[in-house]
């Protein structure tokens, strides 16, 4: 009896010894693990979610497997299908990081409260801006002669083709009002518009005197001049913008932001970062926004109710 009680109480000893280390472990771990543990969102607006989640799918997973030593164990990525739904989940933490235009990035900051923290190098261009244009031999010399006429615009969603010609055009103290078709005739002292739908139609439009202008991308603009029917020239060019930016929510954990930066900056270091970079729509690089350029972004903001529809 006196062996099986010293053979017990060396069990008990031992097992004492076990369940001891495994709650130091278990507390080493929990001091050691980030208070952010959790899965990411990053966000971004498409009429076609599957296609959009394809794209964004393997840049999300680059951005895990760097993230996993700071206890964020995956990143998934949700689509909204316009601003509002977009602010309303950035609002509630339902999205933790969101890319998109710069210009459509300052509405949604402006809903939600998210912030601007990198400039996205997508297609391998940082920067761009709108060219509101007219045919050369129009009698049109800056854009307070268009009153009373209408401009051809892209699309609702597109920045250099709608968002950042018409809030430029509002910052220098002209309104516009949508009207119904290029036969209709704009109330006194306003700009009607319409949108085209593409920059083929825009060019075509203003080419025939369908309408008196039209706005679109410097570059496309350059592109289509080359090859026009009737000569076009450049009435108003805008301001530089970023090109796409990436935001994150209110709220989200300083150090976690951080870090986000830091692997997201260095990631066209390294040839696998390049890799994952270029089938992200040829983004080359991310980096810091540059003051100048995101001052001149933020000059838009007092005019973005223009383009933020109702719900």
């Amino acid at each position: 009896m006196k062996h099986i009680h010293k053979i017990s109480h060396h069990m008990f000893r031992v097992l004492r010894c076990h369940v001891v280390a495994l709650a130091i472990a278990l507390l080493a771990l929990t001091v050691a693990s980030p208070s952010w543990a959790k899965t990411l969102n990053i966000g971004t607006i498409s009429a076609a979610p599957i296609d959009e989640i394809r794209t964004f799918q393997p840049f999300a997973d680059y951005l895990a497997d760097n993230l996993d030593g700071d206890g964020i164990d995956d990143v998934k990525v949700v689509i909204a299908a316009n601003i509002h739904q977009m602010a309303k989940m950035l609002k509630n933490g339902e999205v933790d990081l969101f890319i998109d235009s710069s210009v459509t990035a300052l509405a949604v900051n402006k809903l939600s409260g998210s912030q601007c923290m990198l400039r996205r190098w997508k297609k391998g261009r940082e920067q761009y801006r709108s060219v509101i244009f007219v045919r050369d031999d129009s009698a049109i010399a800056s854009l307070a002669d268009l009153k009373g006429k209408i401009i051809a615009f892209e699309e609702p969603f597109s920045t250099s083709g709608f968002m950042l010609p018409a809030l430029t055009a509002h910052g220098e103290g002209l309104e516009l009002i949508a009207v119904d078709s290029i036969h209709s005739t704009p109330p006194a002292g306003h700009i009607g518009y319409i949108m085209a739908l593409d920059n083929e139609t825009q060019a075509a439009w203003v080419e025939r005197n369908r309408v008196q202008a039209a706005a679109m991308a410097e570059d496309d603009f350059n592109d289509l001049a080359k090859t026009a029917l009737k000569p076009l020239r450049a009435l108003y060019v805008t301001p530089f913008v970023p090109y796409h930016v990436m935001t994150h929510r209110s709220g989200l954990e300083a150090p976690l932001v951080e870090r986000i930066k830091t692997v997201l900056k260095s990631a066209h270091e390294t040839e696998l970062g390049r890799k994952i970079l270029m089938n992200f729509e040829r983004t080359t690089k991310f980096d810091d926004i540059p003051p100048g350029l995101l001052a001149s972004a933020l000059k838009l903001e007092p005019f973005l109710d223009l383009i933020i529809s109702p719900k």
